[in-house]
C-alpha cells in the first residue's frame, strides 16, 4: 500500500502545472509587428508596445522627411497654410532594409499594419518587398483602415504577441478584427482633399463657399464622406 501511494505522489509530482502546461503552448516564434505611420501611433506607444516603425514620405520642396522620424504633426501645422505637403510610400529598398534591420534584432516573423491600400501604396509595398527577401517571414496586413483605427490594430497585434499566440493564430485573428473599428475626423479645411486629388477644384469651391465641413470615415477601401456639416 505505501510503495502503491508512493508511486501515485511520484507520478503526481512529475506532473506539470497548468501553468506549466501554458507555458509550453505558448509559442517560440519571434514575432515583431511593425506598423506603417500612418497608423498614427503616438511615439510612447510605438516604444511601450515594442512596435517597429515603417515611415512614410512628407515631401516638401526642399526635402523628403521621414514621417515620425524627423518630422512630426506639430512641425506640418506649424507649415500650413503656407506649405502643402504631398505624402509617398517608402521605397521597396527602404522596406527590404527595414525588414532586415529586424532580423537583425533576432525576428523570424513579421506581422506588417498598414493603412487602407485603397489609400496608400505601402501595403503593396511591403508585399512586394518582402517576396525579394527570405530572412523572414511577412504577412502584410491591409488594414482597410486609416490613422488611429489601424494603429489600435497594431497594438492589439502586438498584445497577442506578449499573450504567446502563435504567428498563424495573431494572422488570422487581424483578419476577422479588419472591421471591428471605424475612425471618424472631421476637416476644417476642403484644401487638402482637392490637393491629393479626393474632390474636384469645382466642388471645392463650392463646399467653400457654403462652408460645408465634411466629416471623413473609410469604407472597405478607400476613405468616403460619412456626412457633410454646414456652419462657420
Amino acid at each position: 500500500m505505501i510503495r502503491t501511494e508512493q508511486k501515485w505522489t511520484d507520478q503526481i509530482q512529475r506532473c506539470p502545472t497548468l501553468k506549466e502546461q501554458k507555458r509550453k503552448k505558448m509559442s517560440t516564434e519571434k514575432i515583431a509587428v511593425m506598423v506603417d505611420s500612418g497608423c498614427d501611433i503616438a511615439p510612447e506607444c510605438i516604444e511601450k508596445y515594442g512596435l517597429w516603425l515603417l515611415p512614410l514620405h512628407i515631401d516638401y520642396p526642399e526635402k523628403a522627411y521621414l514621417d515620425g522620424v524627423d518630422i512630426d504633426p506639430q512641425m506640418v501645422y506649424d507649415r500650413y497654410p503656407k506649405d502643402y505637403p504631398k505624402t509617398s510610400t517608402p521605397s521597396l529598398q527602404e522596406v527590404i532594409d527595414k525588414l532586415g534591420e529586424i532580423a537583425d534584432a533576432g525576428f523570424d516573423k513579421v506581422i506588417a499594419v498598414c493603412i487602407s491600400s485603397g489609400l496608400s501604396g505601402t501595403w503593396n509595398a511591403v508585399r512586394l518587398a518582402s517576396l525579394q527577401q527570405e530572412r523572414v517571414e511577412v504577412f502584410a496586413y491591409d488594414t482597410r483602415n486609416i490613422s488611429v483605427a489601424s494603429g489600435l490594430l497594431g497594438i492589439w497585434a502586438s498584445h497577442k504577441v506578449s499573450q504567446g499566440l502563435s504567428f498563424s493564430e495573431i494572422c488570422r485573428a487581424l483578419e476577422e478584427k479588419t472591421f471591428s473599428s471605424k475612425v471618424m475626423f472631421y476637416m476644417d479645411s476642403l484644401e487638402y482633399l482637392k490637393r491629393g486629388g479626393r474632390i474636384g477644384t469645382v466642388t471645392s469651391m463650392i463646399g467653400q463657399a457654403l462652408k460645408i465641413r465634411p466629416i471623413i470615415s473609410c469604407n472597405k477601401q478607400i476613405a468616403r464622406s460619412a456626412e457633410r456639416r454646414v456652419g462657420t
